[in-house]
């Protein structure tokens, strides 16, 4: 009842239904409503006339720009088997146990001229901190970027790496998008 009536109502979604027909998207306002797979396909939006609505940005530099430094892009995100921020998903050891530690993630044209090879750890620094990793070398990433998932605390925390500037219209922190450089490292702790 919590979504009934409003734009993402999902009032209408049953396990039997999601098994039934291997899933269903909203709005599914009622029992009988088969889902919505594709918004707007009907040409409507919400607003009053029905259109949609563009407005033009002006492009700006990140605000931790890469740099000779600093010349690599890290983004942050989620891996699939800790939703959000893992707070519950950490806590199943069958999810734990597909991705129990965070990997740092790059493009074997960025592993190859730093000598890192998947498995080797990496030292991954910008300008407010550093953490080390192990690597994870993969053709899934531009070869400009490194990626580290944000579901680990403490000293494992992407977040320790990425800067707050806001965007200056939407006021959302710009976390996916940091200066940083890597370097291959030693195993930390005692780790192998």
């Amino acid at each position: 009842m919590a979504s009934r009536g409003g734009i993402a109502d999902y009032y209408g979604i049953t396990y039997e239904k999601i098994d039934r027909q291997k899933g269903v998207f909203w709005p599914c306002p009622t029992l009988d409503h088969p889902g919505t797979p594709r918004l707007f396909e009907d040409g409507r939006f919400y607003h009053p006339d029905g259109k949609a609505r563009f407005m033009s940005l002006a492009w700006r530099e990140s605000g931790d720009p890469v740099d000779a430094e600093f010349p690599i892009y890290l983004t942050t995100g989620r891996v699939v088997s800790q939703y959000l921020s893992g707070t519950q998903t950490r806590r199943i050891g069958a999810l734990v146990d597909q991705y129990p530690e965070p990997k740092l993630e790059l493009h074997p044209k960025l592993a190859e001229p730093h000598g890192i090879r998947s498995g080797d750890w990496v030292t991954i620094t910008s300008r407010r901190s550093a953490i080390t990793l192990e690597a994870m070398v993969v053709r899934t990433i531009r070869p400009d970027t490194v990626f580290i998932p944000y579901h680990w605390p403490g000293g494992r925390s992407a977040n320790r790496l990425t800067h707050r500037t806001l965007d200056p219209r939407s006021k959302i922190p710009e976390y996916k998008v940091s200066a940083c450089r890597i370097e291959k490292a030693a195993a930390p702790g005692g780790r192998s």
